[in-house]
């Protein structure tokens, strides 16, 4: 089978194929066999940056034996999308969180884990409708860690 791409088409391809990259590897520290399939199409995909005129984008570095993105490229639009799907997922996530760890801390484990699911979902909307609006307010500025003190912090001056 082949594919052809106009430029335009090739770098919307680029910039898809960056995303789903940081999607899948940005929070791995070593590489792993269970996305070695993702990482080879990724390779492949970058390795006609060159002939597709992207060179400024995409580099090989032959230590490294792969391709990778310029300071250029990961300065460019696509990074936005991320940022943005990272802001969304984190304040998404961390009002679920916290309802969570209240119920649990409210009910005890064995009680939250036994649940009736309805049941637990209505109070964990609850304790999130509470946090969404408190979020919302003030942001994180009334977020605390109880249990640090001041010398487990570090201090800038």
């Amino acid at each position: 089978m082949k594919i052809d791409f106009t430029k335009e088409e090739y770098r919307y391809l680029l910039d898809m194929v960056e995303i789903a990259e940081w999607v899948v590897n940005s929070h791995r520290t070593d590489p792993s066999d269970e996305i070695r399939g993702y990482s080879e199409v990724n390779q492949k995909i970058l390795s006609y940056a060159k002939d597709m005129g992207f060179e400024n984008l995409i580099t090989y570095d032959k230590e490294l034996g792969g391709y990778f993105a310029t300071a250029e490229y990961e300065e460019s639009e696509h990074m936005s999308y991320i940022e943005e799907f990272e802001d969304d997922v984190f304040w998404e996530a961390l009002p679920h969180r916290l309802a969570v760890r209240d119920l649990v801390e409210q009910v005890g484990e064995k009680v939250y884990t036994e649940m009736e699911f309805e049941d637990r979902m209505s109070k964990l909307v609850e304790l999130e409708r509470f946090y969404c609006e408190e979020l919302e307010d003030n942001g994180i500025d009334n977020l605390r860690f109880e249990n640090l003190s001041k010398s487990d912090s570090p201090e800038f001056h």
